[in-house]
């Protein structure tokens, strides 16, 4: 995609700042909200239409769809859910509705705690400005899960991945299940991942080009995920492994003393952040202060999807033995053993089989890698960073489900480069030996 490309798209963003300031503008005229929403989303939706139709790219029916599935599931949430209920819309999404509302009447609310985090504060200003246009709010989230397929497509265009690969990829990106709940419902947990797909644009870039603008804008795309839910601080861990140790000239990791003594301490100062000072920066693991409260953390489990209930983690060699356990829990609940009924069933086949076959497929295809090992390493060590924090400190399949949509840019990254690896891998074995 080039700049003409982003030109284009900006047309998107553009065109909503302006019909958020004439909705503004319509609040002392005091308009019918529902019915304004409803037009300005309509009209807008249009205009989104119109300009992925405009790309100049072949595979921008996949990004039209994935927008149009977006908008169906947000006016099913709003309007269909005294017929069935989406996943995860329910009792969070009323509550950022209400702490939005409550903030929108009495904008000083802003300088105190919420339940809500940054989010509601957000949402809360936009309907400040608008009403409480909740429609108009839903909508922001599905413009931004659009555009978290857009940069995933993008990435894989910058790392020169196979076109039909591509197109495999960004049709999971499209059309994930979760992903396009989580874009179109009243929650938080498309925007870190919004965040996180631009973190890992910038990391690539770095990766192929160099550039300290590349690895500054990498940190702070991290830093403002954060903001949302600080559990994604973890992968600040496999950027700072390949920002100390990959050397571009080589295309191999170099180590040294003073990197590697730099590196442990700059894992001591990622966790010091995300503790000591979480609440103040990030909002989240804030109890999180001491080992005892690590560990106090890693024992919880809530609801009734909860797994591993026999796990005590007492000690720290302990946490360190099971660690990985509770990380691949994580990232594949609910496994079959752990199955209570159909909605288990539909939840590992449309979602944990993603992140299950990743990791076969990372398994089975070791030996095939060739020129991008040293990414799909530090891919790799960036994903165990980000699923031990929040393995750690979860404890059911539900809540694993919800958290997981955060990293599902880098899941699909790392993907889409071992296929594109296999693939090569497997185009040489013909060429050298026929067959």
């Amino acid at each position: 995609m080039n700049f003409p490309d982003l030109k284009i798209l900006s047309v998107i963003w553009f065109s909503f700042l302006a019909f958020i300031a004439i909705l503004g503008l319509l609040v002392p005229l005091n308009p019918n909200f529902e019915i304004a929403s409803f037009f300005v989303v309509f009209i807008h939706t249009i205009v989104v239409l119109l300009v992925l139709i405009s790309l100049p790219l072949q595979i921008k029916s996949i990004f039209i769809w994935a927008f149009l599935a977006r908008v169906l599931f947000m006016i099913w949430d709003i309007y269909g859910r005294n017929i069935f209920g989406l996943p995860n819309s329910g009792a969070d999404t009323e509550m950022y509705y209400g702490t939005a509302l409550r903030i929108s009447h009495d904008i000083s609310l802003l300088n105190s705690p919420h339940r809500g985090g940054i989010y509601a504060k957000i949402i809360g200003i936009l309907f400040y400005i608008i009403g409480p246009q909740r429609m108009v709010a839903q909508y922001l989230n599905v413009l931004i899960g659009l555009f978290v397929v857009i940069i995933v497509y993008k990435i894989l265009t910058v790392l020169q991945i196979m076109p039909q690969i591509i197109k495999i990829v960004v049709l999971i990106a499209a059309f994930f299940p979760n992903s396009l709940v989580m874009s179109a419902i009243l929650l938080r947990e498309i925007i870190p991942t919004f965040f996180v797909a631009l973190s890992l644009y910038s990391f690539i870039r770095w990766y192929k080009f160099g550039s300290n603008a590349n690895l500054f804008l990498s940190l702070l795309m991290l830093g403002l995920s954060s903001m949302f839910h600080s559990g994604v601080i973890g992968i600040f861990i496999g950027y700072a492994f390949f920002y100390l140790f990959f050397k571009q000239e080589s295309n191999k990791f170099l180590f040294s003393s003073q990197t590697v003594v730099t590196f442990v301490l700059l894992g001591g100062v990622s966790l010091l952040a995300s503790t000591q000072f979480g609440d103040a920066l990030f909002g989240k693991f804030q109890k999180v202060e001491e080992i005892d409260d690590i560990l106090a953390t890693a024992n919880t489990r809530l609801g009734n999807s909860t797994y591993l209930t026999g796990m005590t983690i007492n000690t720290l060699p302990q946490l360190i033995i099971y660690g990985p356990i509770k990380m691949f829990y994580f990232l594949t609940s609910p496994l079959p053993m752990n199955w209570r009924g159909g909605m288990d069933i539909f939840s590992f086949v449309f979602d944990s089989s993603l992140y299950f076959i990743t990791l076969w497929f990372i398994w089975k295809n070791w030996q095939t890698l060739r020129d991008r090992k040293p990414l799909i390493i530090g891919l790799i060590i960036t994903l165990i960073g980000v699923a031990f924090i929040f393995g750690i400190g979860v404890g059911n399949a539900g809540t694993a489900i919800r958290h997981r949509q955060k990293i599902i840019p880098l899941m699909l990254i790392l993907l889409a480069v071992m296929m594109d690896e296999k693939s090569k891998y497997n185009l040489y074995r013909y060429n050298f030996y026929g067959t």
